[in-house]
């Protein structure tokens, strides 16, 4: 991509302000079980008031779900690399937690705006990644498709998407799009929520606490889910290396790019 070739350095924009500009917009399809069913809902990792999180699954239908998002920034000296996070208490298709995540590797404009070069997903395992030019945005966020059940992550292909019949269209709280855009199964918010939140518990391991082992969910299901910090391709990780992992996917010679801030550089090996 020729964009990543001429990229130079910038300026920061504040990590908050830069977040809320880009959160994607979501639409959940009703293919399985309802919008309705609340494992169809991504929410805290702690939604159950406790991090014990092998009875995430067991606590699903005694707590109320709230819609929430989790998100990092990792700044580089030409790009903001940012992820954005849906945790689920249960897979449709039987096991304890899936978390999937979108990557936007956001090119620093000299205005302070910024420009959309890579579009990764990952959700059950797979990886998907789409070129910041061929992203569908709305108001200038990215739309995200998830489907129920599997809660597969795929990038919006047009507005047609926000419109769909049996499409529930989710955005972060305070960026709502307009009123003609509202689709007939309803218009909700989701909170967006720091990673570190999660992060900083990253250590706390052993059964009866929040991961089986380095990155991995604790859980009594023989599928073991993990957390971003364990996503890994071509030895690449999502949250150590994004600027590598795009210049991989974008086809460029990898080299060690020059980070400005990035809270999760310390300890994210640690296995």
């Amino acid at each position: 991509m020729p964009a990543l070739l001429l990229a130079q350095p910038v300026s920061a924009i504040a990590a908050p302000d830069i977040v809320k500009q880009w959160a994607p917009v979501v639409c959940q399809s009703d293919h399985s079980d309802g919008l309705a069913a609340k494992q169809n809902v991504f929410t805290l990792v702690n939604y159950d008031l406790d991090w014990q999180l092998n009875n995430n699954w067991y606590n699903l239908y005694f707590y109320p779900l709230a819609h929430a998002m989790y998100y990092s920034v990792v700044e580089s000296d030409t790009h903001y690399y940012l992820g954005y996070y849906q945790y689920y208490p249960r897979h449709g298709r039987g096991h304890e937690h899936a978390m999937t995540g979108v990557l936007l590797a956001v090119r620093k404009l000299p205005d302070n705006t910024g420009a959309l070069d890579l579009l990764v997903t990952y959700s059950n395992g797979k990886w998907r990644t789409r070129d910041g030019g061929r992203v569908f945005l709305a108001d200038g966020h990215p739309v995200l498709q998830l489907r129920a059940g599997t809660h597969a992550v795929a990038a919006g292909k047009n507005s047609r998407l926000l419109r769909k019949k049996n499409m529930q269209v989710l955005s972060a709280a305070g960026s709502r799009l307009g009123s003609d855009q509202q689709s007939g199964a309803g218009y909700m918010d989701y909170v967006l929520l720091p990673l570190t939140a999660l992060w900083e518990r990253r250590q706390d391991i052993g059964q009866g606490r929040v991961f089986s082992r380095w990155g991995y969910f604790d859980s009594y299901n023989a599928v073991r889910v993990s957390a971003p910090w364990a996503w890994e391709y071509r030895r690449l990780n999502w949250l150590l290396n994004p600027g590598e992992l795009t210049l991989y996917f974008t086809g460029q010679p990898v080299k060690a790019c020059n980070y400005l801030n990035h809270p999760y550089q310390a300890g994210t090996g640690n296995k």
